[in-house]
Order: structure tokens, then sequence, then C-alpha cells
């Protein structure tokens, strides 16, 4: 069985004895060195990080990302290198000094609803998705099964592009405004995910996206919960309609305590989540594990070694028995990818690496094999 075989059915929550390992969230150039084969891994960069995530023994990747040559803790896309002068900008210019008037004066400037479905290119966009999964799958020589990203209305996008306090006290000022930067670029979102499904179904790929919005701290969303069922929620389930409607799986990005709006993104079709920070948002793994679908069914669960504790302090026992935990925890029944729970930073022992991968295997066959 191929590594894409092996991590297509575990997405199905199909009885499989391979198990599901994910590595993509990798800031560690040691990493790429050492599973690529190479010394400089910007040489060819999209090669070597395919080399490298399939001979660690990734078999899914929902995030096709390389530390960047420039600043090892960042992220890059492996196609589109940064340049040192993109990445050396200072904080200052990045961040634009905003007023809430500002905001809601940017807002006012976008176009009405219903405007972008004459000028979106659905059967382009559609291909552009599907290229770039089947040149990774093929590079990986089926080793690895590449998923992607999905559309929604960018919630984080709005305190990136306006900073969190012009964003969020705009959020409270002018409502109405925020209403319509939802409700566009939902419209926008609504789009490309028409197009996903048309690449899902015309190229084969794997029904099962990846993705989601930073709206929670660590003791929860950001803002009130009242706040996002008035203008964020209702956007965010037109614009995911078309995949739900097609029955593909959504695996939801947890980042921070999403627990008091878990039951609102499951309702709406979420299936799936990644992330979990057990400790830092008191998010137990055992807590989300007993969630179920809004059908019933099981979810799909992408976690969860603590990338704050055990993988850049813990020693290869407690390492080994986070692995098993993991397991035991959302392993019955499928859809389970072993994880880190974020990125896994630089500063992390190659050693511990090493052993989430090697045990991770190791045990997971063992613990699949048992399985009735």
């Amino acid at each position: 069985m191929t590594g894409v075989e092996v991590a297509w059915r575990t997405l199905q929550r199909e009885r499989v004895e391979e198990p599901c390992l994910i590595a993509c969230w990798m800031m560690k150039r040691g990493f790429f060195r050492r599973y690529g084969g190479v010394q400089n891994i910007y040489g060819n960069p999209v090669q070597t990080a395919v080399e490298a995530f399939a001979n660690a023994g990734c078999n899914l990747n929902p995030q096709f990302i390389l530390p960047s040559p420039t600043h090892e803790h960042r992220a890059c896309d492996p196609f589109n290198l940064p340049s040192v002068d993109q990445e050396n900008v200072p904080l200052s210019k990045l961040l634009k000094s905003v007023t809430p008037e500002q905001v809601r004066d940017d807002v006012e400037k976008l176009p009405e609803k219903g405007t972008l479905a004459s000028e979106f290119d659905i059967r382009g966009t559609a291909n552009e998705y599907a290229e770039r999964l089947l040149k990774l799958r093929q590079l990986s020589g089926n080793r690895t099964l590449y998923i992607s990203g999905f559309g929604g209305p960018s919630f984080m996008g709005g305190y990136t592009k306006w900073s969190y306090e012009s964003y969020l006290s705009a959020l409270l000022l002018y409502p109405e405004h925020l209403r319509k930067y939802y409700e566009y670029s939902a419209e926008f979102a609504k789009l490309r995910n028409v197009a996903i499904v048309d690449a899902m179904e015309r190229f084969d790929l794997a029904p099962v996206v990846y993705g989601g919005d930073d709206i929670c701290f660590n003791d929860g969303p950001i803002c009130s919960v009242d706040t996002l069922d008035n203008l964020y929620f209702p956007s965010l389930k037109s614009a995911i309609q078309p995949l739900v409607d097609a029955g593909i799986d959504i695996v939801w990005h947890c980042d921070g305590n999403v627990l008091p709006i878990v039951d609102r993104l499951i309702g709406m079709g979420i299936t799936g989540f990644q992330g979990f920070q057990e400790r830092e948002a008191g998010i137990p793994f055992e807590e989300m594990a007993k969630l179920r679908r809004a059908d019933g069914g099981k979810l799909i669960f992408f976690g969860s070694i603590s990338v704050v504790h055990t993988f850049p302090f813990g020693d290869e026992d407690e390492m080994k028995r986070e692995i098993e935990r993991c397991y035991r925890v959302a392993g019955p029944g499928g859809g389970f990818c072993l994880a880190s729970s974020s990125s896994v930073l630089p500063e992390t022992p190659m050693e511990n690496i090493t052993t989430f991968l090697e045990h991770g295997a190791e045990f997971g066959r063992r613990f699949l094999a048992g399985l009735t």
C-alpha cells in the first residue's frame, strides 16, 4: 500500500494497519538536510521538501512549507522563496497605523455583494488548485498525499491588515461595516470553494481540505461569541456550503481555546480539527476526541504532540508516552493522523523529531494492528 493510499483511507475513516503521519510543520532546517539528503535545502526547495517529508515517513501533508531561507522561525512557500529584502521590511512598515474609522472607510470602498461571480474563473482556479497537489504527489512517487486549504471570510485577515486594536474597535463601533467585510470576503471564498469541488471531482483529489481562522486566544474567542454569531459565522457557513454539500471533509486549525465555539463549527459542517494547545488553552485532547460530527460520525484529528512542552523540552520517554497517548485517545475509529500541535521550532532537539517519526510509525503499526 502506498503512502497516498494509507493517508486517503485514514481520512475516510477506513481500517488501515499503517499509521498516518504528518511532519509538515517543521521549522528546523536540520530536518530537511537530514531527510532531504542535501546540505543546501534551498537549491531545489520543492524537490528537497518533498523528499524530506516522504523519506521521513510523512504520508499526509496538509500544508507545504519550508523554514524561510532568511529567518528559520518563519514559514515560506517552497515554490516562491522570499528574498532578504522582502523579509527584512521593518515591522513598523508592515503594520499600518490606522483608526477604527479608517477600517470603516476601507470597508465602504469594497464592491457590493454579487459583483464577483461574473469575473471569477472557476475552471481556471480549479485547474491551478489541482495542478499543484498532483505535482507534489507525483514528485513524492505516491509516498505522500497532499491536500490544501479552502476559502473562508478571513477573521484574522482583518487584524493582520488593520491591527488588533483598530479591527476589534471597529467590530464594536461599526458592526454593519464588518458584516459587509465578512460577506464580501465570503462571496470570494464561496467561489473558490466551488472551484475546489470542481477540482476534486475532475482530478480525483482526496475530498479533504485543511485551514481555518485564528479567532481564539488561550482564554477563548478574541471577541464575544455573540459578535461571531451575528457577524462572522453566517458568512463562514455560506462560504463553506459548497464543500459541505459535496461531502468534503473540512479540518479546522485550532489556535487557542475553541471549546466555546466548537459546537457551532461542527454544526455548520466542520468535520475535523488540528492543533489543541492542551496546557496553554486548557483543551485536553481527550475532550476533543469525544466530539462527533453533526451526523454522529467520527471526526478527523491531526495532532497533538506539544511544540511548547514535549517537542522542545521532553526526553525520549516523554515523547514516546505522548505519542502513545494520542493514538489511544484518537486512533480508534480511523481519521487520526499523528502530528505536532503546531510548528516545530528550530530549538527542538533533532533527537525528539526522530523519536516522533520512528516511534510514531512503529507504535502506530502495533496499535492499529491490535484494533478490532
